[in-house]
């Protein structure tokens, strides 16, 4: 009987190998043929996926989204009986350059953004990623509103955007060493000070 092949399995593992690329040789470095010897795959094999750098380059960048949420999931069932901040908190040690994994995430997030710049393909599912954390954001700090956890006052659509941007500030300097893991995770935890009670 003929084995069966996870295609979608096949296409993670393949933007797995963009991100490997990226993170290693930088964005310029991403070709089907550095993906497939990344991969160990034939360059026909990354092409039965994808039949251009960008159509693979979009894969990867979607399921960079899915990673994410995956390493966010994980994240949240570890905490007991968390509260709403801690949720947030959970949420934004995952998007920052913390661990490893968070690392290349935000090395892979860089590259998209600049190549986003020239690439309205990407700026599209960048803008749409945001639009979500945004919401889910807002969505989270009104439950903490509506459970007496926030401190009088609060715009809770304004503190939503303003968590977005202290970590994309957040995520250039943690890369390049001019501010610690421990440096951003104490500016993020002043700020949710600001908000929660």
């Amino acid at each position: 009987m003929p084995k069966q092949v996870d295609h979608e399995e096949r296409r993670r593992a393949l933007a797995e190998a963009v991100f490997t690329v990226i993170g290693s040789r930088g964005f310029e470095a991403v070709s089907l043929r550095e993906v497939a010897d990344m991969a160990g795959v034939s360059m026909g094999a990354v092409q039965h996926y994808f039949p251009s750098k960008n159509d693979m380059l979009l894969f990867a960048l979607g399921h960079m989204r899915a990673r994410v949420m995956q390493r966010l999931q994980s994240a949240i069932a570890t905490l007991a009986e968390p509260t709403h901040r801690d949720v947030i908190r959970a949420g934004i040690r995952v998007m920052l350059p913390v661990d490893e994994p968070g690392r290349q995430e935000a090395i892979v997030n860089i590259a998209f953004f600049s190549a986003a710049t020239v690439t309205p393909a990407y700026a599209t599912v960048l803008r749409d990623g945001y639009e979500r954390l945004l919401a889910a954001t807002v969505g989270l700090l009104e439950a903490a509103r509506q459970a007496g956890e926030l401190r009088r006052g609060v715009d809770v659509d304004a503190e939503a955007a303003g968590l977005f941007f202290l970590i994309q500030g957040l995520i250039g300097p943690m890369l390049i060493g001019a501010c610690t893991p421990d440096e951003g995770l104490a500016l993020v935890d002043r700020h949710l000070d600001r908000i929660f009670r």
